[in-house]
């Protein structure tokens, strides 16, 4: 009878040996995890913020740009268009020509909406 009781008692040992191997290999696992997320997690951040200031250097870039076109615009045309500056002074300045009436409308401001 006591035959019986040590292979009973081995395979029951085996059993638990190899449980316990799979714990450890599940916690080793984990720990590496764990220590890659820890390595990783702030270079993503960083990259994270990285990108989002280049987003919004980018986005600064184009309105720079706008503006520079606009501006370009506005130089040829009074560098080469008579018209366009007297246009411009005769707004600037309240000049009319002669016999001419303005009329001046103020836009609304937002205390002044009915």
């Amino acid at each position: 009878m006591r035959a019986g009781y040590e292979q009973f008692d081995e395979s029951h040992q085996e059993w638990l040996r190899q449980l316990l191997n799979r714990v450890l290999h599940i916690l080793i696992i984990v720990a590496v995890l764990i220590l890659l997320n820890c390595w990783f997690l702030p270079l993503i951040r960083e990259r994270q913020k990285q990108q989002s200031t280049v987003q919004a250097l980018k986005e600064s870039v184009a309105r720079e740009r706008a503006l520079y076109n606009k501006q370009s615009k506005k130089l040829a045309l009074l560098q080469s268009d008579p018209s366009y500056l007297e246009l411009l002074a005769r707004d600037k300045l309240d000049l009319m020509k002669p016999g001419e009436t303005i009329f001046r409308m103020d836009s609304l401001s937002e205390g002044d909406k009915p």
